[in-house]
Formats: C-alpha cells, sequence, structure tokens
C-alpha cells in the first residue's frame, strides 16, 4: 500500500510538476510576447520619432537652402540691374547730345514754367546744354540760364524766391522710371 501511496503521490507530483511548469511556460510565453510587443511598439515609436526630427531636420535644410538660392538669384539680379542702370546714366550725357533730346526742350521747358505761374525763374543746366537752351529761350522769352557741372544731363527750373524747383535731369527720370525699366529689363531678360 505504501508503494501504491508512493506511485500515487509521485503521479500527482508529476502532474502537479507538468501543469505547473505548463503554467510557467504559457506565462513565459505571455510575458515574451508582451515585451516583443513592447519592443516592436518602442522600435515604431523610435522610428517615427527619428523619421520625424529627419523630416523636420530636412524642411530646415531645404527651407534654408531654397532661402540662401533665392537671396542669391535677388542679389545677382540686383548686381545686373546696378551694372544696367550705372551703363545708362554713363550714356545720359549723349543722349543730352541727341537731336531727338534737343527738339524737345522748347517743348519740355514751356510746360515747366508753367508750374512758376508769375513767379521768376532761373534754369540750371549741364555746361554742355546752356547754347541750346539760350537759343531756345531767345525763341520764346528772356529766362535766365546758368551753367551747373552737378548736372550730367538736363536742366532744372526753380524759382527765385526758393519755392519751387522742377528736377528736369535725365538723372532724376531715370530714377523715377528706374521700377519700371528694371521690371521690363528683367522680362526682357527673361529673369
Amino acid at each position: 500500500m505504501i508503494d501504491a501511496l508512493l506511485a500515487t503521490l509521485e503521479r500527482e507530483a508529476k502532474t502537479e510538476i507538468s501543469r505547473v511548469l505548463d503554467d510557467a511556460r504559457a506565462r513565459a510565453a505571455e510575458i515574451v510576447a508582451a515585451a516583443q510587443q513592447r519592443s516592436t511598439a518602442l522600435r515604431e515609436q523610435t522610428l517615427e520619432q527619428r523619421t520625424a526630427t529627419a523630416r523636420a531636420e530636412h524642411d530646415r535644410a531645404l527651407a534654408t537652402t531654397r532661402a540662401t538660392a533665392r537671396a542669391q538669384v535677388l542679389a545677382a539680379r540686383g548686381a545686373l540691374l546696378d551694372r544696367l542702370f550705372d551703363r545708362l546714366r554713363a550714356e545720359l550725357p549723349a543722349v543730352a547730345r541727341s537731336a531727338v533730346y534737343r527738339a524737345g526742350l522748347a517743348r519740355e521747358l514751356e510746360r515747366l514754367k508753367a508750374f512758376a505761374g508769375d513767379r521768376s525763374v532761373t534754369v540750371r543746366c549741364n555746361p554742355a546744354l546752356v547754347a541750346t537752351l539760350r537759343n531756345v529761350v531767345k525763341r520764346n522769352g528772356r529766362l535766365p540760364i546758368r551753367p551747373d557741372v552737378h548736372i550730367t544731363a538736363g536742366f532744372r527750373l526753380s524759382t527765385a524766391d526758393g519755392t519751387l524747383e522742377i528736377d528736369a535731369t535725365l538723372e532724376n527720370r531715370l530714377e523715377r522710371l528706374r521700377p519700371q525699366l528694371a521690371l521690363e529689363a528683367l522680362a526682357a531678360l527673361s529673369i
């Protein structure tokens, strides 16, 4: 009977050991699966964070590169326009010597003189234009013409009391028209 009891106890112990081992294996498998899930989730979260960080760094670098390139393009356009307008300014004395410009002086002078009304006016101009303007004035009345070496091309009309000065120099016209001319130049160059 003791042998039977020992055999029964041994079987029950083996069954209990088998059940405990099965439970332990199942629990271990659950723990491993949960750990794998947490590991996968953590890996995905880390990957998402690193991807987002890399994308943000890429976007910042791209924006900086674009801004730098845009600034370089704008600087190049500005330099091109500066050279263009420097060249135009250099040509202004030749324009002032042209027959077309000189032919329009009488009409322009009369138009601008009207702004002064009854007040007496003086015309200051580049020394090269003095003779031409004096010829224009001889035909249209009396008007003092004064040479001014600071005027490159064109003239300035001013009242004796100093309340009015009209800048009819070609330099002034060029500067007034600069925005429009710049747009036209860039459009013509397809820039």
